[in-house]
């Protein structure tokens, strides 16, 4: 069925990778001069890129790639160990592209502070990896308790 909570909790994961295009990862103030860390890239304030501290891995694809697989994990109820294997795989890599998009956050802000001191504060798009990771491990977890109760069911014939 797929009228399950653990689709609701897939589509929140979804809604969360597509909302990281929209909204700045982190912001840098550096006296006059502005600098927005987002998905696609390093902006100035005006929304030219940096093409000096350009991240080398596309965030923008690779959360877009995530919140793709999740979408079709969706559709997967009716083979609910596929659907598992896949939404823990997601998961796992998940976890590891957000650690790398906070190192990434870190290399921008050093590579700013070489002319100057900088301040920075943290968008929404720093937030909705971490909720994607959340809402894939609760849906992991009530698809686990979905096999159980089959497997019970089955034991009971």
């Amino acid at each position: 069925m797929i009228q399950r909570k653990q689709t609701i909790f897939l589509l929140l994961a979804v809604l969360c990778g597509a909302l990281t295009f929209f909204f700045p990862i982190e912001t840098f103030t550096q006296a006059e001069r502005a600098f927005v860390f987002s998905t696609s890239g390093l902006f100035q304030g005006a929304g030219t890129p940096i093409v000096d501290a350009s991240p080398k891995l596309p965030f923008a694809i690779l959360f877009g790639f995530f919140s793709a697989v999740l979408l079709v994990a969706i559709f997967l109820f009716k083979d609910r160990k596929r659907q598992l294997l896949i939404v823990r795989t997601a998961n796992l890599l998940l976890i590891g592209v957000t650690v790398f998009l906070f190192i990434t956050s870190n290399s921008v802000r050093a590579f700013l502070e070489q002319s100057g001191r900088v301040n920075s504060q943290f968008g929404v798009a720093a937030v909705l990896p971490l909720a994607m990771i959340v809402f894939a491990f609760l849906a992991e977890r009530g698809i686990r308790k979905d096999e159980a109760l089959v497997r019970s069911a089955d034991r009971l014939r």
